[in-house]
């Protein structure tokens, strides 16, 4: 009963559309109908400007932060007796997801990359510190966000690989990454035409 209650908590928490109730609330507009149509973090900037968008991007952060840490205190406590890697993941997924598909917006979400990085930054805080410097180095070369996104969302999982972490959180960047990609399917397909903004 614990698992399953923390499992809907963590989707439900995930759910909250920040980028959607910011907006809403503030100017009285729906993001959705604005830019990409994205509720996440660029597409407030693109409406709301620069300070909704840094907001918007730490609400999702924690987000995923948050219930990776519950889960964690549960797993110290011996509130769950699964194994702890397993759960950690299953309950940083279980946000992404709500994010992605929340429940608020008939299941029409963000893209997850700020809640990916909530989860993962408390998973596996060294592969996330080179990704959070190369995400801000490269934007020396380029100002195209989802270029940088994608290319991260591989180093995340690369780095998680070859710095000999445990084979299910190699696993679980390599299913972020997939489902990363999968969420920018349309962004890869501007990308390959050259017309991504």
């Amino acid at each position: 009963m614990t698992i399953f209650l923390m499992i809907l908590l963590s989707y439900l928490i995930g759910s909250i559309p920040t980028g959607y109730l910011i907006v809403k609330w503030k100017f009285g507009k729906d993001v959705r109908n604005f830019g990409s149509g994205n509720i996440g973090s660029t597409n407030v900037g693109r409406v709301a400007g620069k300070k909704y968008q840094i907001i918007t991007t730490i609400l999702d952060i924690l987000k995923g932060f948050v219930p990776v840490v519950i889960a964690d205190i549960a797993c110290r406590n011996n509130l769950i007796s699964i194994n702890k890697e397993l759960f950690l993941i299953l309950i940083a997924f279980t946000t992404i997801i709500g994010h992605n598909f929340t429940i608020f917006l008939k299941f029409k979400g963000g893209k997850g990359v700020s809640t990916t990085i909530g989860s993962f930054v408390y998973l596996v805080p060294i592969p996330m510190l080179i990704v959070a410097i190369l995400f801000f180095s490269m934007k020396l070369k380029t100002k195209v966000v989802s270029i940088r996104v994608l290319v991260c969302a591989l180093v995340l999982f690369l780095s998680t690989w070859i710095l000999g972490y445990d084979k299910a959180y190699v696993i679980a960047t390599f299913c972020a990454f997939a489902l990363i990609c999968v969420r920018h399917k349309s962004n890869i397909v501007r990308i390959i035409k050259g017309e991504e903004n």
